[in-house]
């Protein structure tokens, strides 16, 4: 062989293995995109299995919640500017307590008037009457019968004492009082004179305020949902102030109820909305504590309103002091972002995406890859879209509803289940807002008692997250309604002097009531099938409603009766309540029913 043949053939051999490698390479590219490929829709295939296996909006978020951080320092940040409107609401919620306190009154007899003495002239003109603790009291309604002129023209009560006149006569009813400033120098009672046979309008005041609390609640809710929670609240800040500040000027009783009904509305509008963007913006670990600490606030508002009307005792007054300070809620323009969850099922993607950049560098986390992105926007919109085929008229809305509530109530368990926790919120909210008004009942200081009442929450909050992990909903439920109740009806052995001890037992009550009221809250989602689950929440919560409307006419009307009346009642309901939540079943540790035969398939 030449040496050119050798050269050639070492040439070939060349090719051959350049060849050989080339196709190495080529096999190796299509290998590498096949892997990404496959990577691709692994990746995709875990992003769905990484929301458990489904496909919903909510999963779906969730999943892009966990990239950026669902419990870190933006949630922390979200959780305090959400939460101090609670301060406010329960300002207003609770206002009544000082604004319509009844001081000691007594009829305004004609013809003493204008009497230049230093004598008590209500010895001699105002009849004496046994009081709820059996001790008499000068009458709040009534003044003897005499010719008053006639005594003041002869003189007989200008001098050193009083003249000894009869009591054995006729008495006539008050159209004019004289009130008591020892403690209040003006309340509402006194601006329309709320007493005697109009004192039932002392109560309507706070009835219909909670039937505000109501219509916000279930109308700005409703609109939070279609314009957006941030939309809302705004706008229900400026709705709280503005309307808040008109109270205060009021000349009439009727437009000082009116104005105190959308006090109420817009306190639901800023309260709710907000509460709905925390909660959206925190993972499942945070959700108890960012909970408990949006009703913390609540209760701080419940701390420092008492202080506020120990030193400001006018009533117009104390409502612009409770009423200015909300001007901090126009600060939510700055301060609060829309719920980035709402926005992406409006398809405001961009705006979410911001929001969530935000928290991701806040938290240190990141936002998912692209591709990662595209498959779960996938998700979201595809699911957006099949929302807006089933969208109904508002007729068919309210059959929809009506159709749930027969539901609700069309089977065994899911009536006896629904019944038992509509009555659990009925009594629980009933005696919440009545222990905290029934101070003058017991003659307690209503300053101390409200104090002591937003004092109590915050660590029954605390305690019923610990009792809840270890001994579940339903004996949690049934022994703090039976202690609330005990502590109630052991008033009734208590006399009524003895205020520190009735004190006592007010507040015992009020903490575990406060206890209570968590439980149900939870306890009410967990009993019910999906498909019915937000109504039955929702009937919950206007079971509620209507406790508390009818707490201050149990309070003020039944406590003339006697001073134990309000609190055996609130004692008797709580203990009913408490065996009643023994037929519910245990929750704690099983899964949420989906559907109504589930739930009929339970033992109970």
């Amino acid at each position: 062989m030449s040496e050119k043949e050798a050269k050639n053939d070492n040439t070939g051999d060349t090719n051959e293995e350049k060849g050989t490698v080339k196709e190495e390479t080529t096999d190796k590219e299509e290998l590498d995109r096949g892997m990404k490929n496959d990577n691709k829709e692994r990746q995709a295939k875990e992003v769905e299995e990484g929301t458990g296996g489904g496909s919903s909006s909510s999963e779906m978020f969730q999943t892009i919640l966990r990239h950026v951080g669902d419990y870190g320092k933006w949630q922390w940040r979200v959780g305090i500017i959400t939460s101090f409107c609670g301060v406010f609401t329960a300002f207003h919620n609770l206002a009544a307590a000082f604004l319509c306190a009844i001081p000691d009154h007594w009829c305004e007899v004609p013809g003493l008037q204008h009497v230049n003495t230093t004598l008590d002239l209500r010895n001699i003109s105002i009849p004496w009457e046994i009081n709820t603790d059996g001790k008499a009291k000068y009458s709040s309604c009534s003044y003897y019968n005499r010719d008053w002129d006639a005594l003041v023209a002869s003189g007989a009560l200008s001098g050193d004492t009083l003249p000894d006149l009869p009591t054995n006569v006729s008495t006539n009813t008050c159209h004019d009082w004289d009130y008591n400033h020892t403690v209040y120098k003006t309340t509402v009672v006194e601006e329309w004179d709320l007493v005697c046979d109009e004192r039932y309008l002392t109560s309507v005041v706070q009835s219909t305020y909670m039937a505000g609390v109501l219509a916000g609640a279930v109308i700005l809710s409703e609109l939070s949902d279609k314009f957006g929670r941030r939309t809302i609240a705004l706008l229900s800040s400026v709705g709280i102030l503005v309307s808040s500040v008109c109270v205060t000027f009021t000349t009439h009783y009727v437009a000082f109820i009116i104005l105190r009904f959308l006090v109420a509305a817009f306190g639901s509008g800023v309260f709710l909305p907000n509460f709905v963007i925390l909660m959206e913006v925190v993972g499942p670990e945070g959700r108890t504590t960012m909970g408990m600490m949006y009703q913390g606030f609540f209760s701080i508002g419940f701390m420092v309103l008492p202080a506020i009307a120990y030193f400001v005792r006018e009533w117009r007054y104390l409502q612009l002091y409770i009423s200015v300070p909300s001007v901090i809620l126009l600060l939510y323009y700055w301060w609060l972002p829309e719920s980035p969850r709402w926005l992406i099922m409006q398809g405001r993607h961009q705006e979410a995406f911001e929001i969530l950049k935000e928290a991701a560098r806040v938290n240190g986390g990141s936002m998912p890859q692209k591709e990662e992105m595209d498959v779960l926007m996938a998700h979201v919109n595809k699911e957006k879209t099949q929302a807006k085929l089933t969208q109904t008229r508002v007729f068919k809305k309210v059959t929809q509803f009506f159709k749930s509530i027969i539901t609700l109530l069309s089977t065994k368990n899911m009536r006896r289940r629904c019944l038992i926790i509509f009555f659990a919120w009925f009594v629980v909210s009933m005696v919440y807002y009545g222990l905290a008004f029934s101070g003058g009942n017991i003659n307690a200081s209503i300053y101390l008692i409200v104090f002591l009442s937003g004092v109590v929450e915050i660590p029954s909050y605390i305690l019923v997250c610990w009792t809840l992990k270890k001994f579940g909903r339903r004996l949690n439920l049934c022994v703090l309604f039976l202690i609330c109740g005990a502590a109630c009806l052991l008033i009734m052995a208590v006399p009524k002097e003895h205020v520190w001890v009735n004190l006592s037992l007010a507040t015992v009550g009020k903490f575990f009531n406060s206890s209570a009221f968590g439980v149900a809250y939870i306890y009410s989602a967990e009993l019910v099938p999906t498909g019915v689950r937000n109504i039955a929440v929702g009937t919950s919560s206007m079971c509620a409603r209507i406790g508390s409307a009818l707490a201050p006419f149990i309070v003020d009307l039944m406590g003339e009766m006697h001073y134990t009346v309000p609190s055996t009642v609130f004692g008797l309901l709580s203990i009913t309540a408490g065996l009643l939540a023994l037929l519910l079943p245990e929750t704690g540790k099983t899964r949420l029913p989906e559907t109504v035969e589930e739930v009929e398939a339970m033992p109970r």
